[in-house]
Order: C-alpha cells, then sequence, then structure tokens
C-alpha cells in the first residue's frame, strides 16, 4: 500500500492508510477469508493464514547479491541461458 505523490485527495488518502494498519482493519480481512498475515502485531492471524514464524527463508546474502553489478550479471545470464530457449 501506497500514498502517490501529488495525490488529489492526499489527507484522505492518510487517514485511509492509518486506518488500514490497525487491528479493527487487518481483521476485516480474516473474516472475509482472505488470509494474508497481517503487518499489525497486536493483529491475531486468523486461522489459515501463513504464520511468518513457520516459514523457513533461506540466508540471502544482500551486501554479494544486492550490488548493481551482481544484479546485472545475473541478469545477462538469465537472458543468455534461459529467456533465449526456444518456447
Amino acid at each position: 500500500m501506497s500514498v502517490i505523490k501529488g495525490a488529489r485527495n492526499l489527507d484522505n488518502a492518510k487517514k485511509f492508510y492509518d486506518w488500514a494498519l490497525t487491528p479493527a482493519a487487518q481483521k476485516i480481512d480474516g473474516n472475509l477469508g482472505n488470509f494474508q498475515t497481517p503487518s499489525n502485531k497486536t493483529t491475531r492471524i486468523p486461522a489459515g493464514a501463513l504464520k511468518m514464524s513457520d516459514l523457513k527463508l533461506i540466508a540471502y546474502d544482500f551486501a554479494k547479491y544486492g550490488s548493481a553489478t551482481e544484479r546485472k550479471r545475473i541478469l545477462e545470464k538469465w537472458d543468455k541461458d534461459v529467456y533465449a530457449l526456444p518456447r
């Protein structure tokens, strides 16, 4: 979610944003069967939603793979080895 620079209704956009981050607003999704994980830590996670603590994530090396040089190298490799394959 974001507020766009130069929005015509900036004050209302900010009010909506503030409301959408409350537990009351985030509880609505769970009641409707949308099981995304709430961003507000005080909101109860609905049954059926993923618990972030249950996810097994890779150890991503931002220092190595976050550089512009490495990004360029990986994208070039993708283009050469994958994108170029016949469809």
